[in-house]
C-alpha cells in the first residue's frame, strides 16, 4: 500500500521530468515515465540499478546516475521539477544537508515527494532526530538499505522543522498505516475478503483522527515539499 500511494502521489503532480534517488529497481521511474514523463534514477549500487532498469520495457528509457546522491552534480543532470526521496532520510547522517542538496535540483516551484517512517508512532523503538546529539557519530552507518540501516526517525513536527531550515515549503504532509493494515497488532493472521475489507475500512476512517492521535497510530508519513518559486 505504501509503494502504490507513493506511485499514486507522485503520478498526480505530474511531473515532466523526475530524478529518483536511492531509486533502489527504479520502479517508481520507470511507471512515470510511462505517463510520458521523462526520469533520471539514481541509487548506491550501480549493478544493481543497471540490472533493475534492464527488467522494464522503458528501462532504456530512463537514464541511470549511479552513486551517492550527494556527489550528484545538477549543472551536469539539469533540473527536475520533481524530486522523488522515498525511504531515504532516515539512512542519511545529516538530514539537513540531504534536503538542501536535493532542493538544488529543483527548478523554481519544484517538488520533493518524501517518504518515511513516522517517528512518532507508539512502536517506534529508535530516537527522534532531535534526539541525536552528534549527527557525525552516525555516518559510518548511513546509507545501508532496508530497516536494520535507519539510523533515526523523524516525527513530523522534526520534518516541518528540516524543511523550514533550508527554504522549502510543506506543501502536504499525511500519515497514514494504522496497526489495521501493518500487521503490528497481529491482524496479518486474519484470512479471508471481509476481515481484509474490515481493516482497510478502519484505515480509511483513522484519517478523520485528530492530528495528535494520528500521529501516534500511524507508521508511515508522506510530505510533498515545495520550492518557492522566489527563494527567501
Amino acid at each position: 500500500m505504501r509503494a502504490l500511494t507513493t506511485l499514486n502521489l507522485a503520478a498526480s503532480l505530474k511531473p515532466r521530468r523526475l530524478l529518483e534517488v536511492a531509486a533502489g529497481d527504479a520502479a517508481l521511474s520507470a511507471s512515470i515515465i510511462g505517463a510520458g514523463a521523462s526520469a533520471c534514477a539514481n541509487d548506491l549500487r550501480a549493478e544493481e540499478l543497471r540490472e533493475a532498469l534492464a527488467h522494464f520495457e522503458n528501462g532504456p528509457l530512463i537514464k541511470a546516475l549511479p552513486g551517492n546522491v550527494l556527489d550528484l552534480d545538477p549543472a551536469r543532470t539539469g533540473l527536475f521539477d520533481l524530486v522523488a526521496a522515498c525511504e531515504v532520510i532516515e539512512h542519511v547522517a545529516h538530514p539537513v544537508e540531504l534536503l538542501r542538496h536535493l532542493k538544488r535540483f529543483l527548478e523554481p516551484g519544484g517538488r520533493i515527494l518524501l517518504t518515511t517512517p513516522n517517528g512518532a508512532y507508539f512502536r517506534n523503538f529508535l530516537p527522534t532526530y532531535s534526539q541525536i546529539k552528534n549527527e557525525s557519530d552516525l555516518e559510518a552507518r548511513q546509507f545501508r538499505p532496508d530497516a536494520d540501516g535507519h539510523l533515526f526517525l523523524i516525527t513530523p513536527g522534526e520534518l516541518a522543522a528540516l524543511v523550514a531550515r533550508v527554504g522549502l515549503e510543506v506543501e502536504r504532509l499525511e500519515l497514514f498505516a494504522t496497526p489495521f493494515i501493518t500487521g503490528h497488532c497481529g491482524f496479518s493472521r486474519l484470512r479471508g475478503t471481509a476481515p481484509v475489507a474490515i481493516c482497510y475500512g478502519v484505515e480509511k476512517l483513522s484519517q478523520r483522527l485528530p492530528a495528535a492521535l494520528k500521529e501516534k497510530f500511524c507508521f508511515a508519513m508522506f510530505a510533498i515539499l515545495q520550492r518557492p518559486t522566489e527563494d527567501r
